[in-house]
């Protein structure tokens, strides 16, 4: 970008001011350099699945008697580099029009990661500075209560609410947020040595974020577990990065087990809390991982918009306790469809009897319990899964707790400490997002080498989760 290029804001580029303005800029003077990560990543999500709602809202509303009036894609620019693209735009025929953003939510989201009443007044304002006198605005979502049965009832899915009122609340403190955004935007250099998310959990930290704080250490404070935004401030007030600085009495119990850790330089093991979880453990055990898709529009029948839907699992099954010849089984859905085959396919390989281990197994066990729901006929067998179910990562809070997993009771940060010749690097398919993506694919690709492979590939995953839990069980089983 030349020096006499204006920068031009977008309603995604707002949103991202909010939450950390040098990351904005970074990415608008120097992209080459700009780390693009988490947040980029959601941003691409939602995008793509807005498009597939609003294509249904334009269909919706091009068939009301007064379709001639709706516009869509409306864009208004304006001379100080504000730009908004309008998802749908209503002529009232006085001179005003009425907004509305489409969005693949099932509901208005209003918190501090994506606020869409602000994301809302940012379109009244570019719109209204390009010359349009805005009357209401409104945010069209996603009926969480909506069950697909046949085509696409578009009147029963779609939800359209009036965020007038909420939006004129807020307008004020936006455009004043819009006018500092611009004028940072507009600066050719700005002081790159740290930016405001020092303030923020690691979870909230931006894309940038070692870029412009290159001297944290690690670990550090951000990785004391469920630390407050108010204790967090006060460290970094006082430049108090390092774990060897805070002192025990500083931080809530489960903190102080991570920095203890920390600053012993080794694992902390309560052998109480180990032996009371295997004390629980019978054999053969069942170790089990679902992956699920979620869409915005519901792809079966029965389905709800953005309701998970499991599509694969991976079972690993140990014996008797030194069973080295362990079972396994898996399954993947061949197309778009309701979990009835995947239940049944569980049914011949889950005993009546035996530990149930899953890794984080809220998520597991939510799912039985939605299946459940949806086959009563499988309540018995899905509701004995939730009883008999123990959860691996239970350990990892309090049991086992080493600074090396970085503060995180993550699969994926506990796998590389404790079974280090397993990994999901390098891997076609590496995460559950990866899963998703690709299992979309799937169903929808021609038979060939290429289907095979990707197949292969979801399978590899979902199976290295599960033997993953095998390996780490049998790891703390020893210690």
């Amino acid at each position: 970008m030349t020096e006499t290029e204006k920068v031009q804001i977008s309603k995604t580029d707002f949103i991202h001011y909010l939450n950390c303005p040098k990351s904005l800029w970074l990415l608008k003077h120097k992209p080459d350099v700009y780390p693009h990560g988490e947040f980029s990543n959601y941003a691409k999500k939602i995008a793509a699945e807005g498009y597939e709602v609003e294509e249904h809202v334009q269909a919706l509303l091009s068939d009301q008697p007064k379709a001639h009036t709706y516009s869509f894609q409306s864009i208004f620019q304006t001379e100080r580099g504000l730009y908004a693209r309008a998802d749908v735009t209503r002529d009232n025929g006085d001179g005003t029009i009425n907004i509305y953003e489409v969005k693949s939510s099932t509901s208005v989201k209003r918190g501090a990661r994506h606020n869409q009443i602000k994301d809302a007044a940012f379109q009244k304002i570019a719109a209204e500075e390009a010359g349009a006198n805005v009357a209401s605005v409104f945010i069209v979502h996603l009926n969480r209560d909506y069950v697909r049965d046949g085509e696409i009832d578009r009147q029963e899915l779609l939800v359209f609410v009036d965020v007038t009122n909420e939006v004129a609340a807020v307008e004020p403190e936006t455009r004043a947020e819009i006018d500092r955004a611009l004028e940072i935007m507009d600066q050719t250099a700005i002081d790159e040595s740290s930016c405001t998310c020092l303030t923020l959990t690691k979870s909230n930290h931006c894309d940038a974020f070692d870029y412009f704080n290159p001297n944290i250490p690690k670990p550090s404070i951000y990785n004391l577990p469920r630390i407050s935004k108010a204790k967090l401030a006060g460290f970094v007030a006082g430049g108090r990065f390092e774990l060897d600085e805070i002192e025990l009495g500083e931080v809530t119990q489960k903190q102080a087990l991570v920095l203890q850790s920390a600053q012993s330089r080794k694992p902390l093991i309560d052998q109480t809390v180990l032996a009371g979880f295997y004390s629980k453990v019978t054999y053969p055990i069942y170790f089990l991982d679902y992956e699920t898709y979620s869409s915005a529009i519901p792809l079966v029948d029965r389905a709800r918009p953005q309701a998970p839907i499991p599509f694969q699992y991976s079972l690993h099954v140990k014996r008797t306790p030194g069973d080295t010849e362990l079972l396994h089984a898996e399954y993947l859905a061949k197309e778009a469809a309701m979990p009835l085959a995947l239940i049944e396919h569980m049914q011949n390989h889950i005993g009546a009897t035996g530990s149930v281990v899953s890794w984080h197994a809220a998520f597991e066990n939510t799912q039985n319990k939605n299946m459940a729901a949806l086959y009563p006929n499988k309540a018995d067998f899905l509701n004995s899964l939730i009883e008999r179910t123990l959860d691996l990562e239970d350990l990892f809070k309090d049991g086992y707790v080493d600074i090396a997993f970085g503060g995180s009771t993550s699969i994926k940060m506990v796998l590389p400490v404790l079974a280090p010749d397993l990994t999901y690097e390098g891997m076609d398919v590496a995460n559950g997002t990866d899963a998703m993506e690709a299992w979309i694919r799937f169903i929808t690709m021609s038979e060939s080498a290429d289907k095979d492979q990707l197949r292969e590939a979801m399978l590899e995953y979902c199976k290295l989760d599960t033997y993953a839990m095998v390996r780490i069980f049998e790891e703390m089983e020893r210690v």
